[in-house]
């Protein structure tokens, strides 16, 4: 009798360990951003690309690491509507712009305003050149 009460008490306990999993993990949630792309003549584009440039030269010297992020996808932004239409000015053209582009992601990426700067002035003397 003691032997088979033991073995229910044991039961009884065993049962009463069964692992509980709580996922206290936080959730998160995605939201998709839209980027409107500009558009416009292949003047309106440069220019748009050097007000924007500037603005990020100015932000990165500042140290505005926010800022100058959301002035980088506006880049990101004008060089996709501009890169087709800049193939018809050469390949030269679309070089120069790509460097330029590129200089710009740089300042941003690996925080160096001096890039900024240096892609602001080129994109001077490219405006300058053209006009």
């Amino acid at each position: 009798m003691r032997r088979v009460l033991g073995i229910a008490c044991c039961a009884l306990t065993l049962a009463g360990c069964a692992t509980t999993i709580v996922d206290t993990s936080p959730t998160t949630t995605v939201t998709a951003t839209t980027t409107t792309i500009p558009s416009g003549s292949t003047t309106d584009l440069l220019t748009e690309l050097q007000d924007r440039l500037e603005q990020l030269s100015a932000a990165t010297f500042a140290q505005d690491k926010p800022k100058a992020k959301s002035i980088l996808s506006d880049i990101e932004a004008v060089w996709l509507a501009l890169e087709p239409q800049a193939a018809t000015q050469g390949e030269q053209f679309v070089a120069d712009l790509t460097r330029i582009v590129d200089l710009a992601r740089t300042s941003v990426v690996r925080n160096r305003p001096a890039e900024a700067d240096k892609a602001a002035r080129f994109m001077q003397l490219l405006v300058d050149s053209t006009s």
